[in-house]
C-alpha cells in the first residue's frame, strides 16, 4: 500500500496539472474558467469548489458565490480575457528566464488576485510556481503564519510596480525552497485529503478535482 501511495504521489501533478494546462491553453474562455476556479478557492473549504464551478458554468458572473472582489476580478477577466490569453501565451512561448515572474505579474493586474492566487493561476495554466495559501504558509513559512491570510511580505495593495516585482521574486524563491510546483501540488492535495476525509478519499481525488471541475 505504501508503495502504491508513493507511486500516486509521483504522478498526481504530472497527470492532473497537465490536464489543467492543456485545458486552459485551448481558448480565452477556458483560461477564464481556470481563473474562476482560483477565485472560487479563496477562503472556502475545498470540498465546495465542484459545486461552485458547476454553478459558474450555468450562471457565470451571476453565480451566488461571486460577490465583492471575486465578482470585480472575474468581471475584469471576462472583459479582458482575449488580451490576457494572448499575453500569457506570448510570455510562456518566450521561454525567458523571467517567465514565471512575468506571468505572476500579468495576473496580478486582475483585481482581487494577490501574489499567492496569481501564482496559483500560473500553476494551473503552466505548471510553474505554486500557491502559498494559509496551509502552505503554515507548512513552509511558519515564521510568517499569522492566521489572517497573506503575510505582509507578499501583500501588494498600493505597492508600486517595482515593489510588486521585488515581492514576486521573493515569492518565487520561497516556492523553490518549498520544493517547487510539483512537490507543493502533491503535498497540498494529500494534506487536504487528511483534513477533509468525508469529501476526498485521498490526495489523488483532490488532485483530480482540479481538472474535473473545469470540463
Amino acid at each position: 500500500m505504501a508503495i502504491m501511495q508513493g507511486f500516486h504521489n509521483r504522478i498526481m501533478f504530472k497527470i492532473d496539472n497537465k490536464k489543467c494546462r492543456d485545458y486552459g491553453a485551448t481558448s480565452p474562455k477556458n483560461m477564464e474558467s481556470v481563473i474562476a476556479f482560483v477565485f472560487s478557492s479563496i477562503r472556502v473549504q475545498t470540498a465546495l469548489l465542484p459545486r461552485f464551478m458547476r454553478e459558474y458554468k450555468r450562471r457565470g458572473l451571476a453565480s451566488s458565490w461571486l460577490w465583492g472582489n471575486k465578482k470585480t476580478g472575474l468581471s475584469y477577466v471576462r472583459k479582458h480575457r482575449n488580451q490576457l490569453f494572448k499575453d500569457y501565451q506570448q510570455i510562456l512561448k518566450s521561454k525567458k528566464g523571467s517567465c514565471e515572474h512575468d506571468l505572476i505579474m500579468l495576473f496580478l493586474d486582475v483585481p482581487g488576485l494577490g501574489i499567492p492566487k496569481s501564482a496559483f493561476v500560473v500553476q494551473m495554466l503552466t505548471g510553474k510556481s505554486g500557491c502559498m495559501d494559509v496551509h502552505n504558509i503554515r507548512r513552509y513559512l511558519p515564521e510568517l503564519a499569522n492566521g489572517k491570510g497573506t503575510p505582509s511580505i507578499f501583500q501588494t495593495s498600493g505597492n508600486s510596480t517595482s515593489l510588486k516585482s521585488k515581492k514576486v521574486n521573493q515569492y518565487i524563491v520561497a516556492c523553490k525552497k518549498a520544493g517547487g510546483s510539483q512537490k507543493m501540488w502533491d503535498a497540498w492535495c494529500n494534506h487536504i485529503a487528511v483534513l477533509q476525509p468525508k469529501h476526498f478519499l485521498d490526495g489523488e481525488a483532490v488532485s483530480n478535482m482540479h481538472h474535473e471541475v473545469l470540463t
